[in-house]
């Protein structure tokens, strides 16, 4: 999200265009909602329904809005590691373990949300980790205060013999919700964990809140605002460390188009 702002520090239009629609849509609720059940019970029920529905259509709306400029956002804040798909080395005359541990370990940087380290093993085989740095995000609102937390993490098994690798993820999910209302108050909380292969996976939390409830622990820094995303991605660190292994020339065992959906 667009937590400063402008350079100055002062709120862009799309700032407040966030602040002031999600105030508008939460209190015109109040009306349109009872608008449409009397327009109902009154026996215009065509009416009532429209304008239930029209109000739903902008809620769906605002939802989308705000989910786009999170990734945008998180997008922009992000770093990237380029490794251009581009062959160093064959299948036939693959680089050394050496050489491709130490060019891996090279992508490390601050700025990444990803943290790789590698560790030989007593029989000369190389175990590479990928660990995402962190993302956990508290949010409070008139009536919900949650929190939830993103764990991954990624191990490249190399086999110098044979100059092929194996890898395999770890997914967690830690979330929280507590609502309390005119109704009363209830409380959730989940885990999960999934140990595999992921394709194409996006876990993201978008939260928005008054000025200072919204705390965001994502990638090693700390930021408090009124919104806040996190979001993890596996793409992001599988595509450069798997592209550098096939650069220079190390394949899985059974390298396939099914077995390269699992890469991205």
């Amino acid at each position: 999200m667009s937590e400063t702002g402008a350079q100055d520090g002062s709120p862009t239009g799309a700032d407040r265009f966030a602040v002031i629609s999600r105030r508008v849509i939460f209190f015109s609720g109040y009306v349109i909602i009872p608008l449409g059940a009397w327009a109902i019970v009154s026996g215009r029920v065509a009416l009532g329904i429209t304008i239930i529905a029209a109000f739903f259509v902008v809620v769906v709306a605002r939802v989308v809005w705000m989910a786009r400029r999170g990734a945008r956002a998180l997008a922009e804040r992000r770093e990237v590691a380029e490794v251009a798909d581009v062959a160093v080395a064959t299948p036939g005359a693959p680089s050394s373990v050496d050489r491709v541990v130490g060019e891996l370990l090279a992508l490390n940087s601050d700025g990444l949300p990803y943290l790789l380290e590698a560790q030989r093993g007593a029989d000369g085989r190389v175990r590479l980790e990928v660990r995402w740095k962190s993302e956990e995000m508290r949010w409070q609102t008139l009536f919900v205060k949650g929190k939830v937390a993103y764990a991954w993490r990624m191990e490249v098994d190399l086999d110098p013999v044979r100059s092929r690798y194996t890898f395999v993820e770890y997914s967690g999910t830690a979330d929280s919700r507590t609502v309390v209302g005119p109704g009363g108050a209830s409380s959730r909380a989940s885990w999960t964990w999934h140990r595999g292969k992921t394709a194409g996976r996006l876990n993201m939390t978008i939260a928005e809140g008054a000025d200072g409830q919204v705390h965001v622990a994502s990638s090693g820094e700390t930021r408090t605002s009124w919104e806040g995303a996190v979001s993890i991605r596996p793409s992001d660190a599988k595509v450069p460390v798997l592209t550098l292994l096939r650069n220079h020339g190390w394949r899985p065992r059974f390298d396939w188009f099914g077995a390269r959906l699992f890469e991205k």
